[in-house]
């Protein structure tokens, strides 16, 4: 791993609709999916992100491959503001792998035609080319699946689809939501180890969202822990996994006994001082009162807690 890649400073993005409103009305009072996360990606690197289901992992990760813009903040790519790029071609080099591969897919076109249309679309030569050896790259023969739909396909052929698409236009950085969740045990381990493959082949660089503890430690090199839109705790993946420092790491990764409560609502969510200060029994008023700001506990080890 060398260089920077992809740099997040201080990104905040805004919901600003009321889901449970009439009609989807713009809310009154927008809410922050992420609140302030800063964080650095290298080439060659996997970056695991984790964290309870409503803690702002998917728009971050939308948010750092420019499909969703930022409300504060800035993204960086390879040291130059995003705002100031050619966006169709900076969106080229950052793809993104759903949890869903249907949110990816166009299900009831063929694999050929929704594949060149990317081709098209990003001004890529030798697309036939490419689009085969991708296709070939995730074990789906061209011959036998560029005719077919997504429909005609099952659930583990349309997420290797899905990586396909992503792969075939060369990106510098893929942020993957859950590749491997729903598929069988023997699917998810040849899907981890194309991924490692093409990291070491090309390389690639990797944010890989998951709540499952197995799919982060097979990959990641560095891990984040992420709770009410903030991330608490950044590090090299063998000492947050197995040694998490921040009260809901610890939580969060199974380290007390007591069980993990869902997750705030955006709404409800803790502006001032730390969001978990509610659940933590170490909380003192500071905790309550200021936002603590990430400090290094260990060499690259990152956590936002000043009880720590």
């Amino acid at each position: 791993m060398s260089g920077t890649l992809l740099e997040l400073k201080d990104v905040v993005v805004l919901h600003r609709t009321d889901p449970t409103g009439p009609f989807g009305l713009w809310s009154a009072k927008p809410v922050r999916a992420v609140d302030g996360v800063s964080l650095s990606i290298s080439r060659g690197e996997t970056l695991g992100l984790m964290g309870g289901s409503g803690a702002g992992k998917t728009t971050l990760a939308e948010a750092a491959t420019l499909r969703r813009p930022v409300d504060r903040g800035g993204v960086f790519i390879e040291g130059k503001d995003a705002r100031q790029l050619d966006r169709k071609r900076a969106r080229r080099r950052l793809q993104m792998v759903r949890q869903d591969a249907r949110d990816s897919l166009e299900m009831a076109q063929t694999t050929r035609k929704q594949l060149q249309e990317l081709m098209r679309l990003c001004d890529l030569p030798d697309g036939e080319a490419r689009i085969a050896a991708a296709m070939e790259r995730v074990g789906l023969p061209p011959g036998e699946f560029l005719d077919r739909t997504p429909q005609q396909m099952s659930g583990g052929q349309q997420q290797r689809l899905a990586i396909a698409r992503a792969l075939a236009v060369n990106p510098v950085l893929i942020a993957l939501d859950e590749p491997v969740s729903g598929v069988d045990p023997q699917l998810q381990a040849e899907i981890l180890r194309l991924l490692a493959e093409v990291q070491r082949k090309q390389g690639t660089a990797y944010l890989l969202i998951s709540q499952d503890v197995r799919v982060i430690s097979r990959l990641s090199h560095r891990v984040g822990i992420m709770h009410s839109g903030r991330l608490l705790e950044l590090g090299p993946a063998e000492q947050v996994l197995t040694g998490p420092r921040h009260p809901f790491s610890q939580r969060f990764l199974g380290r007390t006994a007591e069980p993990l409560p869902p997750e705030e609502d955006a709404a409800g969510r803790v502006l001032q001082g730390c969001p978990w200060a509610p659940h933590c029994p170490a909380a003192t008023e500071r905790c309550r009162k200021e936002r603590p700001a990430m400090r290094e506990v260990a060499p690259g080890h990152l956590v936002a807690c000043p009880e720590v």
